[in-house]
């Protein structure tokens, strides 16, 4: 399902654009089994910004109107949206973290479709998004698990896991999210949507109590972007690319800088998430040759004293996804006196400050950020 190298993913998108778009809002809820050829399957890859959300939708934008196809661009805005809302709450992520972080897997239930998109999500580190929703209703409603303990489960198996997008589905499901109004799995439902492969009826909670009391006292903030030095681009410079931005390096290739670039490569408690990241990494070796892959702190600080680099770009982490942010790090940067920025690209620093609030809200100002973004 999910290619190894950039030049036949974007052939995927294009055959997808040309076969499968037009159904896609018809099309798209429905789980009819691997290799799910009715979604795109391009999670993975924006996760990571192997590929881009601004690269898809300049190939996507050649063939269809907006208009046309307003349910896809939705659905590709979606991780900017739960990212930029947890920017905005990032009490809800350190919370979450407070939980245990087990691996806990359940037996066989006894209900089929749970136990086949178990299996399913262990095999091949993917689900469908519905799929995905029906699974968490289950785990929390039907068999009474945390909705804690099912965000632990998706976070070490699947390969397209990003803390947003995972913490907050979950939550949406518990009714945490859009307060009061949990998600319900429901037989007719999975039946409909699967076309017939899974029934249970009489197997699931359908009639749901719900009891939390929501804490007023939490105010959004504001998006800010953090505060970075100023640094020169044309002096020593050094670019660190990770899985929060795997494609940095081609902004700067663009510009026709001169720069050093590592990739760190932070390994996995899953190994189907290693062997995919290993390919695309390799992927990213064949296409640019002055790429040093590495893989702890230590040989970073080598690559920066071998390169005597003295102005570094770092990929933008959001919450859930630190890496370099942290104290001792920033310390043996200041130490040996670089500069270093966190860089954002313009698509979430364009979107970010729309994701205060709920998704409907949001998408309202879809159309005026593509144009922010000359997409439109």
């Amino acid at each position: 399902m999910f290619p190894l190298t950039k030049s036949e993913l974007l052939k995927n998108v294009e055959k997808f654009s040309e076969e499968k778009l037009v159904d896609y809002e018809l099309k798209r809820n429905f789980d009819v089994g691997v290799p799910h050829e009715n979604v795109s399957k391009l999670s993975p890859y924006i996760r990571r910004k192997f590929v881009t959300e601004t690269e898809i939708l300049k190939k996507i934008f050649k063939n269809h109107k907006y208009e046309n196809i307003e349910k896809f661009v939705e659905e590709i805005f979606w991780r900017a949206y739960w990212r930029g809302w947890l920017e905005t709450h990032p009490w809800i992520y350190k919370d979450y973290e407070l939980i245990e972080d087990t691996n806990f897997i359940p037996t066989k239930t006894g209900i089929k479709c749970f136990d086949h998109w178990k299996d399913e999500i262990i095999e091949t580190g993917y689900l469908h998004n519905h799929a995905r929703m029906w699974f968490a209703s289950i785990w929390i409603f039907t068999l009474g698990h945390s909705w804690e303990s099912g965000a632990n489960f998706f976070k070490n198996h699947l390969i397209d896991w990003c803390p947003a997008s995972n913490t907050l589905g979950w939550r949406w499901v518990a009714g945490l999210q859009t307060f009061g109004k949990p998600y319900v799995a429901k037989a007719e439902n999975i039946k409909s949507f699967t076309k017939g492969r899974f029934f249970p009826k009489n197997q699931l909670n359908e009639k749901i109590m719900f009891s939390e009391k929501i804490d007023k006292n939490k105010i959004a903030l504001d998006f800010n972007l953090k505060k970075s030095q100023e640094i020169n681009l044309d002096d020593s410079l050094g670019v660190i690319i990770n899985n929060n931005d795997l494609a940095l390096n081609n902004i700067f290739n663009k510009l026709k800088l001169d720069f050093e670039c590592c990739l760190f490569n932070k390994k996995s408690r899953n190994n189907l998430v290693n062997i995919f990241e290993d390919g695309i990494y390799n992927d990213i070796i064949k296409e640019n040759d002055n790429i040093k892959i590495i893989q702890t702190f230590e040989d970073i600080f080598k690559w920066i004293d071998e390169n005597k680099i003295k102005n570094l770009i770092i990929p933008y982490e959001t919450t859930g996804n630190k890496l370099f942010e942290n104290k001792n790090f920033i310390e043996k940067i200041k130490e040996k006196k670089i500069k270093y920025l966190f860089y954002l690209r313009d698509w979430d620093k364009t979107s970010f400050p729309y994701a205060k609030k709920g998704f409907f809200n949001f998408k309202k100002n879809i159309p005026n950020i593509l144009k922010m973004m000359k997409l439109l």
